[in-house]
């Protein structure tokens, strides 16, 4: 009989979120006719195994992540051929196990993360055996009969017993999208700003270093609650809601107006913008940091029939609206910004962005190599 799949039950308000987790089941269906359940996070591993009719199951922990194919059958095969050890388990960009943690050729896109777990899948490696400890180690494999004795939650199973890390199955872990600390945005807002706003805050990392480096005041607007209950204890206001209501209601006026990757996300980010002018002090500035979606990677994509929504990045599924450089500048003329700088992000140099620079030049097909090359850009506007 097939392994089985844990899940654990999983809902939020954003999409991102909710489509990371589709994506993930679905990824894991596809390695053929598995039985799957799902489990409450807190109930005990014991409680979560009850039911299934498999004699060994592949237990997720974290619901936001991208498995290789065939992950079920292949830490099947590596724990009936490592019995002395509990569980089997996959290597992953974001464990917080370093023993788990590796690194992997660079992707930007999933059909990019694909041809990389295949090749490592290809060339194979023996397993390694370790003790684990009490980190939440994403996704393993175990023996249902095993699992059916535990009464920790199913995260927590692990610690402290054998396990066997298969370094030829790489897992995706993908990071926090409202919990990064943008530095790369932090060095662009200038050190005498007094007051700012940034909308799409999350859970305000970017405020609270502003707020570490400079006196000043710092508002966020973020749609998340669950962010915004957070952002609240590092800045000094929170609007919780859909910025382009909450402009409007706004009545004080600020230096700088930042947006790290969130005008892509709104359905007329024309008008929004526009109404941005309005609460930006005469001469103030507005940063925004958006997806390039001329990249090559994307690009490469698309010249195969793909072009896969995934949970942040290039083809975040949040996107509605899609920008390269030249559509930046029509787009803040519109909403009548004076535009200061418009500056290529770094990219990773991934196969697929190769492949294609290389297959143009080849063909002798005229292009912008630099257009195609940045993954977005950092764009710095003034309220004239």
């Amino acid at each position: 009989m097939s392994p089985a799949v844990l899940y654990p039950r999983f809902d939020h308000p954003a999409i991102e979120e909710r489509y990371a987790s589709w994506q993930s089941q679905m990824l894991l269906r596809a390695g053929g006719d598995i039985e799957f359940a799902v489990y409450d996070a807190e109930e005990p591993a014991s409680f979560a195994a009850a039911g299934l009719e498999s004699d060994h199951v592949l237990v997720v922990t974290d619901p936001l992540l991208l498995p290789p194919a065939k992950l079920v059958m292949r830490l099947r095969e590596l724990l009936v051929h490592t019995p002395s050890v509990v569980a089997a388990l996959p290597v992953s960009n974001e464990a917080e196990n370093p023993i788990q943690r590796r690194a992997a050729a660079p992707y930007l896109t999933l059909r990019e993360l694909q041809q990389v777990t295949s090749e490592l899948q290809s060339r194979g490696a023996d397993g390694e055996v370790v003790k684990w400890d009490g980190s939440d180690p994403a996704a393993y494999l175990c023996r249902t009969t095993w699992l059916e004795t535990i009464d920790d939650p199913p995260r927590h199973a692990l610690a402290g017993r054998e396990v066997v890390i298969s370094p030829a199955d790489y897992v995706h872990r993908w990071s926090s999208l409202r919990g990064q600390t943008r530095t790369d945005l932090l060095a662009r807002i200038a050190p005498e700003a007094k007051s700012i706003l940034e909308f799409g805050c999350g859970e305000a990392p970017l405020g609270a270093a502003l707020k570490q480096r400079q006196k000043c005041r710092v508002v966020g607007i973020e749609i998340d609650p669950r962010a915004a209950a957070i952002a609240r204890k590092r800045i000094d206001d929170v609007y919780c809601g859909d910025a382009r209501e909450i402009v409007a209601l706004i009545r004080e006026k600020f230096d700088w107006i930042i947006g790290g990757d969130i005008v892509e996300h709104l359905d007329e980010p024309w008008s929004f913008l526009a109404d941005l002018r309005k609460v930006c002090a005469p001469g103030g500035h507005l940063l925004l940091s958006i997806p390039n979606i001329a990249h090559a990677a994307v690009v490469s994509d698309l010249l195969r029939g793909r072009f896969d929504y995934v949970y942040m990045g290039l083809t975040c599924v949040g996107h509605v609206r899609f920008f390269t450089k030249r559509t930046i500048e029509e787009m803040l003329s519109i909403a009548g910004w004076t535009v200061v700088e418009i500056a290529p992000q770094e990219t990773v140099v991934t196969r697929g962005r190769e492949e294609l620079l290389a297959a143009l030049t080849a063909a002798r097909i005229p292009h912008s190599k630099e257009d195609l090359v940045p993954a977005g850009y950092y764009v710095v506007a003034r309220n004239s």
